[in-house]
């Protein structure tokens, strides 16, 4: 199978991409810069694609992209607004966090507090993504007698 490899790197951009490579906080430039780093040292596409768990075809755009732009990151993507600001899910979860036995409940205090409607499965997406840090922290304990 033809292989294809990334053009000559310059040692700024080799130190850069072992950088992003070791440090990245974005698992998908960790990724990518792995991947052009052994293409550099002429490691075939199967070989990689088998070390980054992707397909070859996604080896070569990575390196495609690498030889044209010198990019790993995504491109902006757009999507829907949130319909609670900052301030308003910080509220939202301190108001669900007073009554966690009673989503409803919840989901009416935080009408009445912001004056928007979200549903269930809004507040329970915002709650994970608000207090993913804090997980480890939270425990249920239950009280005996």
């Amino acid at each position: 199978m033809p292989n294809k490899f990334v053009k000559g790197l310059s040692d700024n951009d080799c130190e850069k991409l072992l950088e992003n490579y070791q440090t990245a906080t974005n698992f998908r430039v960790r990724n990518r810069s792995q991947a052009i780093l052994l293409s550099f040292q002429k490691h075939p596409v199967d070989e990689i694609a088998k070390i980054c768990r992707v397909h070859r075809t996604t080896i070569g755009i990575w390196i495609d992209q690498w030889n044209a732009h010198q990019r790993l990151e995504d491109n902006k993507r757009s999507g829907r607004p949130p319909t609670l600001n900052f301030q308003e899910q910080a509220k939202a979860i301190e108001i669900s966090l007073k009554n966690p036995r009673f989503p409803h409940r919840q989901l009416s205090e935080i009408k009445r507090a912001t004056g928007k409607q979200i549903s269930q499965a809004t507040l329970k997406r915002m709650l994970k993504k608000r207090l993913f840090v804090e997980t480890d922290q939270i425990r249920i304990v239950e009280k005996n007698g």
